[in-house]
């Protein structure tokens, strides 16, 4: 198992990205059942933001484009919102600029990529 820190552009907060050897290594990490080859785990409770406020987990040749893709898309849904977006008092949620979403899923996938080539070599 590899692990590396993916920062959020402009906050001091990071997503943890994990590559497990194994289909079943990740599936026992995750304790999620046993049909899929990656999965995104919110870390923050309660209103907390911690340092860490989600982990990615992949397996070594189980992903490609797609998954990451997939994966990087439930942090920025996941994350994003509670940084940049808000709710009103009708609980309506309000995305004001679009903008700071779309560069942290920039952001993160080219980490990935960059560590993902890394770890190739």
């Amino acid at each position: 198992m590899k692990s590396r820190l993916l920062e959020i552009p402009n906050h001091p907060h990071t997503i943890e990205c994990v590559v497990h050897e194994t289909l079943e290594d990740m599936w026992a990490a995750i304790d999620r059942g046993n049909n899929f080859d990656g999965y995104y785990q919110s870390l923050f409770e309660d209103g907390e933001r911690p340092p860490v406020m989600g982990r990615i987990h992949l397996v070594r040749g189980h992903y490609g484009a797609g998954v990451v893709a997939h994966e990087m898309l439930h942090a920025v849904l996941d994350v994003g919102f509670v940084l940049y977006c808000e709710l009103d008092n009708a609980g309506v949620l309000h995305v004001y600029d679009n903008e700071p979403l779309c560069d942290m899923i920039g952001h993160l996938t080219a980490q990935f990529w960059i560590w993902h080539y890394e770890m190739e070599e």
